[in-house]
């Protein structure tokens, strides 16, 4: 019997792990996290405000950042989520009670990422419960890191247009090519690469196994990529194509939310995969045709 030919280099490892994301139902895993993202969001973002006025000094920039973030992550950022934000922020240190209630609130969506990557990367032990919930908790201080390197990046661009301004340099703000340089790195660039930051440590850190650094930024990075270009084609089909406001009214930020977070962790996931593979925690397509062509020669022999 000829034996199937298994695809090679980088396609064997894509077929690897889209095999695999479908094998491993994560269409249904990316639904639940949705769901769980959805009533995170707003605890999320008051934590993120709170942690971010700590580290940068200033409530006013822990806000600007927070902003920025949340846009890099959302294909768009209703304005009456800041202002829900600043409302709730006000009564945030009005009790005790309040802040490990939202924190709490806030990791719940990354118990429910974890224990997806955990399915995905077959782990037999998964972490206990107490474990599980200070990783949820330092996942949700990470992305308060990324919130101050939003600052920072954003604080370069502003350092770098203002001495344009104040030099000689000045009749370039006017120029094409700078303009489309300095729209492609705060627009494109910087939002890239705090995805991939973000894929990475989800892939390198969530899951309960060692998953080796290369496996872990090239799967992030892939993925980090893939999620940009998501971002850019799901806001120009909710643009120009989509009639969600006709359909839902009223409703329409909440399911355009839920869909956006839905195709966000399907990617999410699917780049969880392919981490798996290429750190040899799952077999390649590669590596099952030829165990079943093995077998399969080794049953012939065996009735031979």
């Amino acid at each position: 019997m000829e034996r199937p030919k298994a695809p090679k280099g980088w396609m064997r490892h894509v077929l690897s792990a889209v095999s695999n994301f479908h094998r491993d139902e994560c269409f249904d895993r990316a639904a639940v996290i949705a769901y769980f993202a959805m009533l995170s969001f707003l605890p999320l973002a008051v934590i993120l405000v709170a942690v971010g006025a700590l580290l940068l000094g200033s409530l006013e920039e822990a806000e600007r950042g927070t902003e920025l973030l949340l846009r890099n992550v959302l294909y768009a950022l209703p304005p009456q989520v800041m202002t829900e934000v600043r409302s709730l922020q006000q009564g945030i240190w009005s009790g005790l009670f309040y802040l490990p209630i939202a924190l709490w609130s806030a990791s719940t969506v990354f118990n429910k990422i974890e224990a997806s990557l955990d399915h995905v990367f077959e782990v037999e032990q998964p972490r206990n419960w107490a474990l599980g919930k200070l990783l949820a908790f330092g996942v949700v201080g990470l992305l308060s890191v990324l919130l101050v390197a939003a600052m920072v990046l954003g604080g370069i661009l502003s350092t770098v247009d203002r001495f344009v301004d104040s030099t000689a340099l000045a009749a370039l703000r006017g120029a094409p090519l700078y303009q489309t340089v300095n729209g492609f790195v705060s627009r494109y660039l910087v939002p890239w690469v705090i995805a991939i930051a973000a894929f990475f440590l989800v892939y390198w850190i969530v899951p309960a196994r060692k998953v080796p650094v290369s496996a872990a930024f090239t799967a992030a990075s892939i993925a980090g990529t893939l999620w940009e270009a998501l971002k850019v084609g799901f806001t120009y089909y909710v643009s120009h194509m989509a009639s969600y406001t006709r359909t839902y009214g009223a409703l329409t930020t909440v399911v355009l939310f839920l869909v956006w977070v839905n195709l966000s962790a399907v990617l999410l996931l699917w780049g969880g995969e392919l981490a798996a593979v290429l750190s040899g925690h799952r077999e390649s397509l590669g590596e099952s045709l030829g165990g079943t062509s093995r077998g399969s020669s080794e049953a012939q022999r065996g009735s031979g």
